[in-house]
């Protein structure tokens, strides 16, 4: 596209426009999946909805093809529609042709395991954080909605097929984790760090966005650690593909394990995977983690791509 249409458009309308994008992608998307769940299922709207919290049978088949096809309405599509309008074109506007190094690639694939100790540390600081009595309701609400979003998330994992396996790996991991970075990291965090002209409070407000977004309230400082590692490696490599591995090795990894444990091939579980009580290991691993990310920050020369300038 040689004149694309909102090009001149300024970084809060172009914010305002991404947003709008993804709630009527979203929207269409979601009656789109009900409509065929109605045709495949041959249930009505309403029960195939309520059998989409706890699916089992031709149900689970179905939920897991729903949710792959939410990731494109809410992620995928919205993300390929903006770059076209801002800039013209998908690869012109997310730079695809920008790859890390192997070392990065390298650096960023241990880094999921060393921090993993502190992420489940994290975690049991998170869920044992209580609301004032006057909230109690809400934190109710928000431990139902933990717990129904971990009986989905299992409902899906509990395969011992091999093809079953693959299957996860593509909806579950690859999928998610091209999506949601085109979203947080290839648009969101972009128009931030242009709106606050700060590249670390533009990671910041998109790691705090991404973990709020999975309306999983007692896994959000282990996520929101997770977005800050997906940012700032996107930022120091200068490379989309980055954040993407990360995302990518990092879900892969909670796929296979529960694969493994499910099939009795392993003992430990994925949310036990990496936990430790020893605190000389929980710390260790922190300081490990930024080790290794000042590692990348050296080798990638990171001091000129923190500008990350918004070029389109």
């Amino acid at each position: 596209m040689k004149n694309p249409v909102f090009i001149y458009l300024s970084p809060w309308g172009r914010l305002l426009l991404f947003v709008g994008l993804i709630l009527i992608s979203a929207i269409l998307f979601s009656f789109l999946g009900l409509f065929l769940g109605k045709l495949y299922l041959g249930m009505s709207i309403s029960q195939l909805a309520m059998s989409l919290s706890h699916p089992t049978g031709k149900v689970r088949d179905f939920a897991i093809f729903y949710q792959f096809l939410n990731q494109l309405g809410i992620f995928i599509l919205p993300a390929i529609l903006y770059s076209y309008l801002v800039a013209g074109g998908f690869n012109k506007y997310f730079k695809f042709n920008k790859k890390p190094s192997a070392v990065a690639l390298t650096i960023i694939f241990l880094s999921v395991y060393t921090v993993l100790p502190f992420l489940n540390y994290l975690s049991e600081i998170n869920q044992n954080i209580h609301l004032p009595v006057a909230f109690r309701g809400v934190e109710e609400w928000m431990r139902n909605k933990e717990m129904q979003a971990k009986e989905l998330t299992e409902a899906f994992l509990k395969t011992k097929s091999f093809w079953g396996l693959i299957v996860n790996l593509v909806v579950m991991a690859l999928i998610p984790a091209i999506g949601e970075e085109l979203l947080f990291r290839g648009v969101l965090q972009r128009q931030l760090i242009t709106i606050t002209k700060n590249v670390h409070w533009g990671i910041i407000i998109t790691a705090f966005l991404f973990s709020a977004f999975h309306f999983q309230f007692l896994g959000f400082l282990p996520r929101f650690l997770l977005g800050l590692m997906l940012g700032y490696s996107m930022v120091m490599t200068g490379s989309l593909w980055s954040s993407i591995w990360l995302h990518f090795v990092n879900n892969a990894s909670t796929v296979v394990v529960f694969f493994l444990h499910y099939k009795g091939i392993i003992k430990v579980s994925a949310d036990d995977l990496g936990s430790s009580p020893n605190q000389i290991y929980v710390w260790g691993s922190l300081f490990i983690t930024i080790w290794l990310f000042t590692m990348l920050y050296n080798k990638e020369r990171s001091d000129l791509m923190f500008k990350y300038p918004d070029t389109e």
